[in-house]
């Protein structure tokens, strides 16, 4: 079951998940699961819960990589219909950017769990502070999501929320009053409750990224970026280190074979040479794959200048364009992941005051020769104006 995701996730690692769960507005639980993965074997390693935030310090270490999962009083689970601004019907006239958002698209629905930016900020500040680098955030039970292929339950109660799964999808979910203690998920010889199993799905989400859940993690990307220099100083250290005693130790068993200066310039020419080889094949690789991107047509400039005069031109003068990306990337990407874009796609963004010469526009857009179809992926009121903003996806 863990085949494919063993050869995901290193070879050996450790993740440490805070499950912070509110029970009312004065009252927090917190949950702690490591896991550690060696070869292709995971295993359960620290199983902690406290009342209190300042005892999860002394339970975590700086050097693993830190996720957080909010649940409780302040969280609200919604399933709602897919349309174009579905935000709006949960919000009401709050600021979405007082919000964090963590969604799961599906075909016909959207599960949304929500949360007031200040209550994650407030732990996750903390946490900095103390040099801890959390490197990933879910809110609410949808991240159990990722788990139907890994579990024989149809129904995941994570905390006191309740979710019945497909194998394609999310069937539904419901608020629970009790939980019975007994509640126990099995994922091959992995053992977990219900407070840990959400904890267990943020590991792998993260790993596998699951296209249909969206969570911006910009807001995160400092801490990935320090996490990853904090890796490789710790790993370039201890090579240096093994490096240096191994070069003594062999420096002390040659010492009476190479006693000559010659021979250790030779050793060391041999070293330089075998670099410049390497060097001389990389530069041409590198010359090689710039030559195919070049004569692609992707980044011709007459190219991408076609589409951008056709649209210019035909925008209306109280519709004003923000920003136009012509094959834009699916999703920000770790960099150790291949680069995805969205093909034959221009994604438009702006704002405007008349929803007539909107539509309008949309419709002289499909007149167009070389436009397949729109969308209209978003199209919302901007708070305290009579200004709307859109974003439209155009197909060539």
């Amino acid at each position: 079951m863990f085949e494919k995701l063993a050869h995901i996730i290193p070879l050996k690692n450790t993740f440490q998940v805070v499950g912070i769960h509110f029970l009312n507005e004065d009252e927090v639980q917190f949950c702690v699961l490591t896991i550690h993965k060696k070869q292709n074997e995971f295993s359960v390693g620290k199983r902690f819960e406290t009342n209190q935030f300042v005892e999860v310090f002394k339970e975590i270490e700086t050097k693993h990589p830190v996720f957080l999962h909010f649940s409780g009083v302040g969280i609200l689970n919604k399933k709602l219909e897919r349309a174009v601004n579905y935000r709006q019907k949960l919000l009401f006239k709050s600021n979405p950017d007082d919000f964090y958002f963590y969604e799961v698209h599906q075909e016909k629905a959207i599960f949304v769990s929500m949360c007031r930016k200040k209550i994650i900020d407030r732990y996750l500040t903390q946490l900095e502070a103390k040099k801890y680098h959390v490197l990933d955030i879910a809110i609410g039970p949808f991240v159990n999501y990722v788990l139907r292929s890994f579990i024989s339950n149809q129904n995941i109660t994570s905390n006191l929320s309740n979710i019945t799964l497909s194998q394609h999808a999310i069937i539904d979910f419901e608020i629970l009053d009790t939980v019975s203690k007994s509640t126990k998920y099995q994922i091959e010889d992995l053992h977990f409750s219900h407070k840990e199993i959400a904890l267990f799905a943020m590991i792998i989400q993260y790993h596998i990224q699951e296209e249909v859940i969206q969570f911006e993690t910009f807001f995160l990307q400092e801490n990935k970026t320090a996490f990853s220099y904090y890796k490789a100083t710790k790993t370039t250290l201890i090579s240096g280190i093994v490096i240096l005693l191994f070069g003594i130790i062999t420096g002390h068993f040659l010492l009476n074979t190479y006693r000559t200066e010659t021979s250790e310039k030779q050793a060391i020419v041999a070293g330089v040479k075998d670099i410049q080889e390497k060097l001389v094949v990389l530069k041409q690789q590198k010359q090689d794959k710039e030559e195919i991107i070049a004569t692609s047509g992707l980044f011709n400039p007459k190219f991408l200048t076609h589409y951008f005069y056709e649209i210019g031109n035909s925008v209306p003068q109280n519709i004003k364009l923000s920003n136009m990306n012509i094959t834009p990337v699916t999703k920000k990407m770790r960099a150790d992941k291949e680069v995805r874009f969205f093909k034959k796609q221009i994604h438009v963004a702006g704002h405007t005051i008349n929803d007539d010469h909107f539509q309008q526009w949309v419709a002289k857009l499909n007149t167009k020769s070389w436009v397949k179809k729109t969308e209209i992926e978003a199209y919302t009121q901007l708070r305290r104006s009579k200004q709307k903003s859109f974003l439209i996806h155009i197909y060539f």
